[in-house]
């Protein structure tokens, strides 16, 4: 089967939240051209997400020597309390809160219970952006690596910085001969 390559046809595009679709008159040349474009560039961006989404630790890995959900809440509690709620919260707070509602989204979100724990996604998206702006302060030390809190992979996926950070801190290296002070018993 031969076409013209100069035979002129119309390319529809229509997305979500446009008014009306958009037309245009093309060459069959010019139609296979940016075919290819949209494929190259399908490609390149399979080829970028999985790495960046390898890049966080996953829930299992970051929180693997956590402490209970309740025992977690309590400690938040006791450290928020005796500071006074109106004083400065250090590091280790806003780390161990954000990660605690992190893994109450998640474990919700992985129940098959009908109701609504949209509530708990966003309450563990603040929690994470509320780490995330602490450390921007650079007030005391954080793990940030790969990324460090002003990297755009934070801001994009705060609670991803969270599970990072959280995996760092969980590791003692008070022993270790490290350029890298402990992030767990480091004091401010």
């Amino acid at each position: 089967m031969s076409f013209d390559p100069n035979e002129i046809v119309t390319i529809e595009l229509d997305c979500a939240g446009w008014n009306e679709p958009y037309t245009l008159d093309i060459t069959r040349h010019q139609l296979g051209q940016v075919l290819l474009t949209l494929d190259d560039m399908a490609a390149d961006t399979d080829d970028r997400a999985p790495d960046e989404a390898r890049t966080w630790p996953t829930p299992e890995v970051a929180y693997v020597s956590a402490p209970s959900i309740l025992d977690e809440l309590e400690w938040i509690n006791h450290a928020a309390s005796e500071t006074g709620w109106d004083e400065e919260l250090d590091r280790q707070y806003f780390l161990r809160k954000a990660a605690v509602f992190d893994r109450i989204a998640l474990r919700n979100a992985a129940d098959e219970d009908p109701i609504d724990t949209t509530g708990n996604e966003d309450v563990a998206e603040v929690a994470a952006v509320m780490l995330l702006d602490y450390d921007k302060t650079g007030r005391e030390i954080y793990g940030g690596t790969p990324y460090p809190p002003g990297h755009p992979a934070a801001e994009a996926d705060p609670r991803g910085y969270v599970r990072q950070e959280y995996a760092l801190w969980s590791v003692c290296t008070c022993h270790e001969s490290s350029e890298h002070p402990c992030l767990k018993h480091h004091s401010a």
